[in-house]
């Protein structure tokens, strides 16, 4: 991506560097203990984004704090795609799964709160989603409803519906969220094919008396 801020631009090379480095590391085939050490890479990468959103929090900056708010949340996608790839190659479905939602979650709301054009990461949304109908088979979800008692948003404190900020939107490099502090009652839990969290899965089918996991097929066996 084109960066706006000249004194970024040290920052931006580097980060564009190490990106693409990573991104054709997160290709099955390629070793394991490469792709580990891309994770390791990312994560230092994305301790200085921090560090640069802290500084551009400081300056009182929204637009600079937003966008290296969605840049971050670009690395944490690659870096839970490289997840995906080695929990799979170390047989791990479940952790493969979680991994691939929250890499899903994160660049789409990285798209969603990109201060200029998010439109350059769709190619990659893509990718992420085409994981999901490529690697792992069709499965329903687990949905609740529940009346909450009390809460509060996560930029202000007030109650959200009392104050000016929307869920899952940025402000000043913060993502707005619901602080659930007390329920008042779990009222349904449904099964459906598309839930708000696709890491709420049904886990495990039924067959001649037996359970079998979903993904690997292996019966799964009551803990002693």
């Amino acid at each position: 991506m084109k960066n706006p801020y000249p004194e970024l631009n040290a920052f931006f090379e580097n980060y564009n560097a190490i990106i693409n480095i990573a991104q054709s590391k997160a290709i099955f085939v390629r070793a394991i203990e490469i792709q580990k050490e891309q994770i390791e890479i990312l994560e230092s990468l994305l301790k200085k984004i921090t560090e640069e959103k802290h500084t551009a929090q400081k300056e009182g900056n929204n637009e600079k704090s937003n966008l290296l708010l969605c840049i971050g949340l670009s690395v944490g996608a690659v870096i839970n795609e490289l997840t995906l790839i080695t929990k799979l190659k170390e047989d791990k479905p479940d952790e493969a799964w979680d991994a691939l939602i929250i890499a899903q979650n994160s660049i789409s709301s990285a798209i969603r709160n990109h201060p200029f054009n998010g439109d350059y990461l769709e190619k990659y949304a893509y990718k992420l989603y085409s994981y999901e109908k490529l690697l792992f088979p069709e499965m329903y979800f687990a949905s609740r409803g529940c009346t909450v008692s009390k809460s509060k948003c996560s930029i202000c404190g007030e109650k959200l519906e009392h104050c000016e900020h929307m869920k899952g939107y940025a402000y000043m490099g913060e993502l707005c969220y619901e602080i659930i502090e007390e329920f008042e009652s779990l009222d349904e839990v449904s099964l459906v094919k598309n839930p708000a969290d696709k890491r709420c899965r049904i886990i495990g089918f039924p067959e001649d008396g037996k359970t079998y996991d979903i993904f690997t097929h292996r019966e799964i066996k009551e803990k002693k």
